[in-house]
C-alpha cells in the first residue's frame, strides 16, 4: 500500500524529542510534578543517500506501551511515508513560518502525517505534540465524576445526533458548557501548546543544519483535529503568538469563548457535525463543509483504512480525495496568512 504523497517541492525530514514541565502535574488528577510531551518536527529537508523513509506510525511501533491490538494493526500497515528521519534542514529555506498540531483525545503526534508532510514539503515547519499521559488523566477525570452527571452528558450527546443543524448549535453550548472533564483536558493542552511554544528552539535545534532565525518561532498558527481543533482554538484566547487556528471538525471545548476569537479562523466541519460550533463560533471564521464526511474522514485512518466506509465508520466520501483535499485546503489557507 502506497501513503500519500505531498505535493510540495521539498523533501522531508523529521526530528522527535521530549519536553518536561516541571511546574506542572503529570496529569490533572496527579500531585507528582512532572508533566512530559513528546513532540515530533516535520521539516524541509535536504536528502541524503541511504536513509530511509519512516513507516507510517512509527513510533507506535517502538513504543512499549502500545496497545498490542494497535501493534497488531501496525503490522498490517507498513507502508513508507515521505519523511526522512534526521535529515539536514534545506538550505533552500532562509525563513520558515511555524506550525503547530494538536491531535484528537488519546492519540499520538503523527495521527495525520499527511498533513505534516504537506506543509513541511511546502517550507513550513511543523511541530506536533502529545502528553504522555492521556489515558490516565482522562480515566482519572471519569472515576471523579458521577454516574448521574455522565448519564445526562451522554444523553444530551445522542440529542445532538438526532438534532438538525440548527438545533445542534443551540443545545451544543449546553452540551460543552457541561463536558467538565473535556473542558479541564482543553485548557490544559492549551497549556502545553504554549509550553512547547516557548521551547521551540529547543526543539528545533535538534534539527541538523538548523541556524537561528532560519525558522521564525515568535509566532505559530494552530491547527488541531477533533478535541485538538478545541485545544487550538483556546491556546489562540490565551496566547498572543497564535497567528492562526485550524479546526479540524473539532468542538468549542474549553472556556467555551470561541466567539472571542480575533486570529484568521478555518472551521472545517464534517457533514455530520456541520453547524454545531456556530453559536460560539466567532463571525470571521471561514467554514468548510465537505459533502458525505463523518468526523474520522479527517484522520489519516481513513485512507489507511479504506474499508471503514462500508462499516459506515467514515463517510461515504472518497478518504484518499477528502484527505488531499483537506491537506490543501489548510495549505492554501495558512498561506493566506503568511506564506512558507
Amino acid at each position: 500500500m502506497a501513503f500519500l504523497k505531498p505535493t510540495g517541492p521539498f523533501e522531508i525530514g523529521s526530528i522527535s524529542h521530549s519536553l518536561l514541565d516541571a511546574s506542572r502535574p503529570s496529569h490533572l488528577k496527579n500531585n507528582s510534578l512532572g508533566r512530559r510531551l513528546t513532540v515530533k518536527a516535520w521539516y524541509p529537508c535536504s536528502r541524503i543517500d541511504g536513509v530511509k523513509a519512516e513507516r507510517i506510525w512509527e513510533e507506535l511501533r517502538q513504543n512499549n506501551r502500545t496497545p498490542l491490538p494497535m501493534k497488531a494493526l501496525l503490522g498490517c500497515l507498513r507502508p513508507r511515508t515521505s519523511t526522512l528521519p534526521f535529515t539536514p534542514l534545506s538550505p533552500k529555506v532562509i525563513t520558515s513560518s511555524f506550525v503547530v498540531y494538536n491531535h484528537g483525545l488519546i492519540s499520538f503526534p503523527s495521527e495525520n502525517t499527511s498533513l505534516m508532510e504537506e506543509l513541511a514539503s511546502h517550507g513550513y515547519v511543523v511541530i506536533a505534540l502529545a502528553h504522555a499521559e492521556q489515558y490516565a488523566e482522562l480515566q482519572a477525570l471519569n472515576r471523579s465524576q458521577s454516574s448521574e452527571k455522565r448519564k445526562k452528558y451522554a444523553a444530551l450527546g445522542k440529542q445532538i445526533e438526532r438534532a438538525s443543524q440548527a438545533e445542534k448549535a443551540e443545545l451544543a453550548v449546553e452540551y460543552y458548557g457541561a463536558s467538565t472533564n473535556t473542558n479541564q483536558i482543553v485548557i490544559e493542552r492549551a497549556r502545553d501548546t504554549s509550553y512547547v511554544l516557548d521551547h521551540a528552539n529547543e526543539v528545533l535545534e535538534l534539527i541538523p543544519g538548523y541556524k537561528a532565525n532560519s525558522i521564525n518561532i515568535s509566532s505559530a498558527n494552530l491547527a488541531g483535529f477533533s478535541i485538538g481543533g478545541a485545544v487550538s482554538t483556546e491556546a489562540s484566547l490565551q496566547d498572543h503568538r497564535v497567528k492562526s487556528v485550524v479546526n479540524l471538525d473539532g468542538g468549542m471545548y474549553g472556556t467555551n469563548n470561541g466567539t472571542q476569537t480575533v486570529v484568521p479562523y478555518l472551521m472545517m466541519y464534517s457533514s455530520v457535525n456541520a453547524g454545531i460550533n456556530d453559536s460560539l463560533l466567532s463571525p470571521h471564521a471561514n467554514q468548510l463543509i465537505p459533502p458525505n464526511s463523518n468526523h474520522l474522514n479527517y484522520h489519516d485512518i481513513s485512507v489507511l483504512l479504506p474499508f471503514l466506509r462500508y462499516l459506515r465508520i467514515t463517510g461515504s466520501t472518497n478518504p484518499t480525495t477528502f484527505i488531499e483535499s483537506r491537506n490543501k485546503a489548510v495549505r492554501e489557507f495558512i498561506a493566506t496568512i503568511e506564506p512558507a
